[in-house]
């Protein structure tokens, strides 16, 4: 498993930024066209999440909320469908100054069995999730200080 790490700071507070992060209708996009939780989110709620490919093909993602701590902690494990293996993100909250420190940390294998390998290719696909995140990182903070 790798760990990728990426944080920012948002100038509101932990309040404000947990309040977007955890809420579905801030999550979709042209490639997510619905968000579903079987209840209130806390640890052990189901999240049916679909996605639309390029190519137009929806699919739906599974996760589960697996860390729930108000204002402090918001994670999720994403069931992978074979070669892709399970995701664990999380986004933690820390009082930076006026602002809030916004970590998010994901756990993955990069390199799944069955997948083909060349060398470099973990460290590329590390590079682009890094790049990922932070453009993730920097769209909230513009979403979230307005």
């Amino acid at each position: 498993m790798t760990l990728i790490e990426v944080s920012t700071t948002i100038n509101k507070p932990a309040e404000k930024v947990f309040a977007h992060i955890i809420n579905p209708d801030n999550m979709k996009n042209e490639y997510v066209v619905s968000i579903k939780a079987d209840g209130p989110l806390k640890v052990g709620t189901k999240i049916k999440t679909k996605v639309k490919s390029t190519q137009g093909v929806v699919n739906e993602i599974v996760s589960e909320v697996v860390a729930f701590e108000k204002n402090k902690v918001y994670g999720t494990k994403t069931y992978g469908t074979p070669p892709a293996s399970d995701v664990v993100s999380t986004y933690v909250l820390e009082a930076d100054g006026s602002g809030t420190k916004l970590t998010m940390k994901t756990e993955a294998s990069l390199m799944p069995a069955g997948m083909p390998s060349m060398p470099g290719m973990e460290d590329m696909i590390k590079k682009q999730m890094v790049g990922s995140y932070e453009s993730t990182l920097a769209a909230l903070k513009k979403a979230i200080e307005g």
